[in-house]
Parts: structure tokens; C-alpha cells; sequence
């Protein structure tokens, strides 16, 4: 039997409530079996979309030589996938947007085909209300796993203080999230059943 395997794309350019929920899920995918990476972007060197499509149409790669092709490799071997990004005016960090406008060479060689039947969870932290925040996580990186013909089988906002005073698992304690981890739980269910 193949063994499942996840990623995790932590778009946080910080160690805080972002990262806390990507350590967490991968304490409970472990739990269940499942092998995990967390890749966090702010660790990693990705340089801005060129948008030099003329070399991306004909040579169906990209140019840019950085740690996006790594990630990209990592894409390309897992089951399914684990999108965290704080909430930076209803969209996604920098990084985590750098991330997604480097993922339009799938789109541009056409494989896309690779990805239909990999699964995602969706999770934005912000410090306003979670439907508030939603919009992050419904518009955009929503939006990106459709294009890239992914599965959205879970998202999630969570609530948390944007000065965390020390705690870098302010998330699990600010009492704004009183059933955070039962929310993790269902949305690990969803993505390795």
C-alpha cells in the first residue's frame, strides 16, 4: 500500500501563529501515519515572477533559478497539500503570492493534469473576525488550488493577535479559537480520507 504524503506551504514571513498550525497539523498527520513536510517560505529564496512568458511558452520551464524549483519538485511527488498564509489585506503574504505567481509554469507547460487528484486544506490567520479573513482564503488562495485543478477539500480561518509578546503559540491560547483543535482534526480528516 503507498504511503500518503503531504505538504504543507507555510506562507508566514514570520515564526508565529501560522507556523503553529503548521506544526500541529503535522503532529496530527504523524498521529495518522502520515508523512509531512512543512516548507516555510520565509526560509526559502523565491524570487518574483519575471512574467517572461515568451521563455516560458517556448522552453516550458523557468528561468529563474532559486529555491522555487525545489518546492516545485516536492509539489509534483505528494498527495495533497496543507496552504497557510496570514490574512495581509484580504490576500495572502508576499512570499505566499510569490509562491503562487511561480506555480503559473505548471499552468504554462501543461501539467496541470498532475494535480486533479491531489487534495488541499486552506487555512488563513488573521487578526480580524474569521469571516472577515475568509475572504483571503475564498478569493485567493482558493482561486490558485482551482487553477491548478486542485481539490479544496477544507479551509478555515482562525483569529489571532497580531503581537504575539513572546508567544509564537499565541493561536492555541488567545481563547479567540475555542475549538482550534477540533477544527485541525476535521480538516486532517478531509484531506487524507
Amino acid at each position: 500500500m503507498k504511503s500518503t504524503k503531504i505538504l504543507s506551504i507555510c506562507g508566514s514571513p514570520r515564526k508565529g501563529n501560522s507556523e503553529a498550525i503548521a506544526l500541529k497539523i503535522q503532529q496530527l498527520l504523524k498521529e495518522k501515519g502520515v508523512e509531512n513536510e512543512v516548507v516555510l517560505l520565509r526560509e526559502k529564496k523565491i524570487n518574483h515572477c519575471l512574467g517572461c512568458v515568451e521563455y516560458c511558452n517556448q522552453k516550458q520551464e523557468c528561468r529563474i533559478q532559486d529555491d522555487m524549483a525545489e518546492i516545485m519538485g516536492k509539489m509534483e511527488k505528494v498527495d495533497g497539500f496543507v496552504f497557510i498564509s496570514p490574512n495581509y489585506f484580504n490576500m495572502p503574504t508576499g512570499l505566499f503570492k510569490d509562491f503562487i505567481d511561480r506555480c503559473s509554469i505548471f499552468f504554462t507547460a501543461n501539467q496541470l493534469e498532475q494535480f486533479r487528484k491531489k487534495k488541499a486544506i486552506v487555512i488563513c490567520v488573521g487578526a480580524a473576525a474569521p469571516e472577515e479573513t475568509d475572504i483571503c482564503t475564498n478569493n485567493v488562495v482558493n482561486n490558485f488550488c482551482k487553477i491548478m485543478e486542485m481539490q479544496v477539500v477544507g479551509q478555515k480561518s482562525f483569529q489571532g493577535n497580531s503581537e504575539l509578546k513572546g508567544s509564537c503559540n499565541d493561536i492555541f491560547e488567545n481563547n479567540l479559537n475555542p475549538n482550534i483543535n477540533k477544527d485541525l482534526r476535521r480538516l486532517v480528516e478531509a484531506l487524507i480520507s
